[in-house]
């Protein structure tokens, strides 16, 4: 197998294996919520306030066709899940004997474990992007072409991951900054950087010695 083969197969390796180890790490020790840690497993939940506005309700709350049953449930239930919506909660409900919709109380678990997860991937975005952006300067400056080559890949790949885990929640403006800033160091390095950091200078000239 010719040897620029091997190189490109290990600098890809590295890459894949380093994003691998990353995020197995973030895992293991920076635990993500869950969902039973904030609601109960099993418990109904009707979102009601959701990203700061108010769901209409819908138009027949009931699990039988005939909703004639329920008329006065649902009224009930819509009056207390106005309540709720005007508390920004949500509400629990259940089914009474008749089939019908019934709200038992109101509720922040769903937000309380959404703005948990959304603080847990905004902390994985920084944490993958201060361990990308070290691990790119490393692969700069690294001699081995193959080496510095995969580190430098896994870099760019564990950024992206952090990324894209926060990706829903970042403004529309943040997105374009962090797209056009990826952008510019990309370009740079590709048409400047890797002379001007040595990038596999060191295992080019191996690679002259041997030949």
């Amino acid at each position: 197998m010719p040897f620029k083969i091997k190189e490109t197969i290990l600098g890809f390796a590295i890459a894949i294996i380093f994003v691998f180890f990353v995020v197995f790490g973030i895992k293991a020790f920076y635990k993500e919520p869950k969902y039973e840690d904030y609601c109960t497993r099993g418990t109904l939940i009707d979102v009601v306030y959701s990203k700061g506005y108010y769901a209409e309700p819908y138009p027949m709350r009931t699990k039988e066709p005939n909703g004639n049953t329920c008329m006065k449930a649902v009224k009930e239930y819509d009056t207390f899940r106005k309540n709720c919506a005007a508390k920004k909660a949500d509400v629990v409900y259940e089914y009474d004997e008749n089939g019908c919709q019934s709200a038992k109380e109101c509720t922040f678990c769903q937000q309380d474990y959404e703005k948990s997860r959304n603080i847990y991937f905004r902390n994985v975005f920084i944490i993958s992007g201060i361990i990308g952006i070290i691990v790119i300067i490393i692969g700069a400056v690294f001699g081995i072409t193959s080496v510095s080559a995969g580190l430098f890949g896994g870099g760019v790949l564990t950024i992206i991951y952090g990324t894209m885990n926060y990706w829903s929640e970042l403004a529309d403006w943040a997105r374009f900054i962090i797209l056009g800033i990826t952008l510019a160091v990309l370009i740079y390095l590709g048409y400047k950087g890797f002379a001007v950091f040595g990038f596999g200078k060191k295992g080019a000239n191996k690679d002259k010695g041997k030949r």
